[in-house]
């Protein structure tokens, strides 16, 4: 990877962590933050600009995990419903496999399209 490249992918990095800190608080307290339409939004928003982020770079995996939680939250956007252990529990499962993805780009042998599909 050029330097140029390297810079870029690690600006993804960092900025999709960021978002992946609002989308850990915002499924913390999912039910508080499916009340709170504003909270919401920045869950969605988050999901969103790691989505665009992925499909700029190519990486594919992150891309469609980064989409399937957007259209996650599009949906409780559009029809809210009470949070329960289940949807807690699957919208967890989504969010630890986003973050797994991102700790496999950033390791030293990187994410391999093997790997990725695994997680995915």
């Amino acid at each position: 990877m050029v330097p140029e490249q390297s810079q870029i992918m690690g600006f993804f990095i960092e900025e999709a962590r960021d978002h992946l800190n609002t989308i850990e608080r915002g499924l913390l307290d999912l039910q508080g933050t499916l009340d709170d339409p504003e909270l919401l939004n920045a869950v969605f928003r988050a999901a969103h600009s790691i989505k665009g982020g992925a499909a700029m770079l190519g990486l594919d995996a992150i891309q469609t995990v980064a989409h399937r939680l957007e259209d996650c939250f599009k949906v409780l956007k559009d029809a809210p419903v009470t949070a329960d252990r289940q949807l807690e529990s699957l919208f967890l499962q989504i969010f630890d496999s986003l973050q797994e993805l991102l700790d496999r780009l950033q390791s030293p042998a990187g994410l391999n399209p093997e790997e990725s599909e695994r997680v995915v």
